[in-house]
């Protein structure tokens, strides 16, 4: 995970912002993460070579939860389409590097 929030205030106003994942899906604070978690990267010793997504809090922890229960085999089905689709591209991510995937929460 990278720390990095982007809190956007004009003329004294908190705005909200998009997050990445859904049209309308608005909140105040956006960060950015890694597709892959950074976590796998250093596990084997490799620099992080993975994109960013800007996603809100929500979305963040849906795709640890979705991150997990895919390592797992669960059925995730439950989760936001598009916040197993994240976990998906992550996983594929890992798979194209050679990293382990390990449980992230």
């Amino acid at each position: 995970m990278t720390t990095a929030r982007e809190l956007v205030v004009v003329d004294g106003r908190v705005l909200l912002r998009a997050c990445s994942l859904y049209k309308g899906h608005a909140c105040a604070v956006i960060e950015q993460h890694h597709l892959a978690p950074k976590s796998w990267w250093l596990a084997a010793g490799k620099a992080i070579d993975t994109p960013l997504v800007g996603i809100c809090p929500n979305c963040h922890y849906g795709a640890h939860a979705a991150l997990d229960g895919l390592i797992a085999g669960r059925d995730v089905s439950a989760l936001p389409p598009r916040v197993v689709a994240l976990a998906r591209q992550g996983l594929a991510i890992a798979a194209a590097h050679g990293l382990t995937p390990a449980p992230t929460l």
